[in-house]
């Protein structure tokens, strides 16, 4: 199998060249135009890989050239043996993450705006068994072994970076390639190096869990990562009770009952449904006659800080934006606007992207960030839908790649808003928006149900939003927290008006968002929030706050695709059964209980099931039951 692939354009002739095998000493491609080496150094249980790769021809790339990707594969690098299974990583914040056999398929939603919209839309996932494509980072584990690899990258470069990955049923991996995303027309000239990430291969024994937590803390290490503050933010949010039917008097009258009971938050966040349209962010609806600088002037009153939603790469065509400059919506080659998204809840028809080179698009968004936080007050911005920002299309400028035309706009928006505006990313691409957030949604939207609607289940949505889907996500990526950002695994439910979960299922969401450390904002009507759950949305922020300055630890993300634990440094143990049925737990523990009982922190009442022995804790849970443990006496 050829080591190097280049997979490139000149209008509409696709072209293929190849460097045949992995050397040292630099090598030229079939066509002539690259040549490159990949050099692999061992150090200890790691391999760091370093391809180096220049543009050679005479000439500097021809009208219409575009570089779609580089492959390059590292067969001489995969470990032998069967028995091993995968972690996949999804690319954004809505993308799937969990372990999966080998005999399993990486299938996409049936529908296409569902795949634009919660996967990458450059990768294409073939549905055959044992086929997977992994996001930013890949680990391969062997049970059996206790031992495995991770394959990631290890210092950012311009391309978007995924993992191609082919196994066989019996658990042997057949081949991994890096597919590098430029999607670009570069301006090289002769002999111009091309912007490559440089990668590792990590072998380990024991906790898959704890080698992937040691991947993102060396990754963190070669970014600067914006401060994070000693306190997680806790809050409320308008979205998940009231979604775009909020007016000026349901967030004051939720503002005042907040502010009446007392509740221990800092945020108070206005989600979508104030603006005139999706672009119109500096217009409020007539359901907010007296503008967002008096709502943010009025929450600050109350003693809490403004926090205010906006999906600032969106347009839709009514808004002013869209209609003033056409020109910087991104395009497709017939010069149509590229959807977005389809959001029923703003209309029948789709939603654009800016185009993010554009001029106009660029003085826009400094205008709105501007407003926002000087004029009107806001020092928390929640940013949706970012994965807008990437999309493919005709741009402006042509010759950088959708990464770097995403992180530059992000630049602006950071120059725009100042270091100490909180940034929350959401709908995010992973990797590329690691140093720009001090927040970041790490999962599905959660839901007031559980399981996934059955239309999505038909449609083959694995991204599809639910609670549960949720969870998992802020399970399998709970040790990013305070590595990269601070983890925001979405609104917490309390509630039971207008939740069809039930109460196991509501503590297992309390707990998992509660033992993870990460921001807590709650999402409920707080005029009518029952008493007895307001008991539990305050015993849970207590918890939070018990565990938010620690990076926590997932335990058993091979062994289930919804994990049963999670340990916190601070000394606290999650775990559930996340099943319909009586279940028996068993969870290896990072460390050594110095408790004398297991004591329930919801309850108060000692676990009589619960047995520690050889590092395995083992007890009885309930269908959909969870305990929370202190492990320090």
């Amino acid at each position: 199998m050829p080591d190097i692939v280049f997979y490139y354009k000149v209008f509409d002739s696709e072209l293929v060249s190849r460097i045949p095998e992995h050397s040292s000493e630099f090598q030229g491609s079939d066509c002539a135009k690259f040549k490159g080496k990949v050099t692999d150094s061992k150090d200890g249980n790691s391999v760091s890989i370093k391809p180096i790769l220049i543009w050679i021809d005479s000439l500097r790339p021809p009208v219409g050239f575009h570089l779609e990707t580089i492959s390059i594969s590292l067969s001489n690098l995969i470990p032998t043996g069967i028995g091993f299974k995968i972690f996949q990583h999804g690319y954004q914040s809505w993308s799937f993450s969990a372990s999966y056999p080998p005999d399993a398929k990486d299938v996409s939603p049936s529908l296409e705006f569902l795949r634009y919209s919660q996967e990458n839309i450059y990768s294409h996932h073939s549905g055959e068994a044992g086929d997977f494509i992994s996001e930013g980072f890949v680990c391969l584990y062997n049970p059996e072994s206790d031992s495995g690899i991770i394959v990631g990258v290890s210092k950012l470069a311009d391309p978007g970076v995924r993992f191609h990955i082919l196994m066989e049923n019996d658990g042997s991996i057949k081949d991994i390639s890096i597919i590098l995303d430029y999607h670009c027309s570069p301006e090289w000239k002769t002999n111009s190096k091309i912007s490559v990430p440089e990668f590792i291969l990590n072998q380990f024994k024991g906790s898959p869990e704890k080698a992937i937590q040691n991947y993102f803390q060396k990754l963190s290490e070669t970014i600067t990562i914006p401060e994070l503050v000693k306190k997680t933010p806790t809050g409320w949010c308008s979205w998940y009770y009231y979604y775009t039917k909020i007016s000026e008097k349901v967030i004051l009258d939720n503002l005042k009952e907040v502010k009446k009971k007392k509740l221990p938050i800092q945020f108070f966040q206005v989600d979508d449904g104030y603006q005139r349209t999706i672009g119109d962010w500096l217009y409020p609806n007539e359901k907010f006659p007296v503008g967002m600088k008096v709502i943010a002037d009025e929450i600050r009153r109350e003693g809490y800080e403004p926090g205010i939603w906006l999906a600032p790469f969106l347009v839709r065509k009514e808004s002013e934006f869209f209609q003033q400059y056409p020109e910087a919506v991104l395009k497709d080659e017939e010069g149509e606007p590229v959807p977005a998204l389809w959001n029923p809840l703003w209309g029948t028809d789709y939603t654009y992207s800016l185009d993010l080179t554009h001029p106009k698009s660029l003085e826009f968004l400094a205008k709105v960030f501007k407003t926002i936080t000087k004029d009107w007050g806001y020092p928390y911005l929640k940013l949706d839908f970012l994965y807008a920002g990437l999309h493919p299309g005709q741009v402006f400028d042509p010759s950088i790649t959708p990464q770097v035309r995403y992180q530059n706009a992000l630049k602006l928006i950071r120059k725009t808003v100042g270091k100490d505006t909180f940034l929350l990313g959401c709908g995010a691409p992973i990797f590329p928006s690691i140093g720009f957030f001090q927040g970041m949604r790490i999962s599905c939207d959660v839901a007031p149900f559980w399981k996934p609607e059955i239309k999505r289940r038909l449609l083959k949505d694995k991204n599809a939003l639910s609670t549960e889907k949720a969870l998992i996500n802020d399970i399998t990526r709970s040790s990013m927290h305070r590595i990269f950002w601070l983890n925001d695994p979405d609104c917490l439910l309390v509630r039971k008006k207008k939740n069809s979960m039930n109460y196991n299922q509501t503590l297992i969401m309390a707990t998992v968002m509660a033992v993870s450390g990460g921001m807590l904002l709650v999402s409920d009507d707080m005029t009518q929030l029952e008493e007895d759950r307001y008991d539990l949305l305050l015993k849970t922020i207590e918890l939070s706050k018990l565990c938010q300055s620690k990076t926590p630890l997932p335990l058993g993300i091979f062994e289930n695709e919804f994990p049963e634990g999670i340990y916190n440094p601070a000394g606290f143990l999650g775990v559930w059964n996340p099943t319909s049925k009586p279940k028996k737990i068993h969870l290896k523990l990072p460390a050594q209980p110095k408790n004398s009982s297991w004591e329930d922190f919801w309850t108060g009442q000692v676990e009589e099931s619960a047995e520690w022995e050889n590092g395995i804790l083992t007890l009885n849970l309930e269908a959909y039951g969870s305990r929370v443990f202190s492990l320090k006496s």
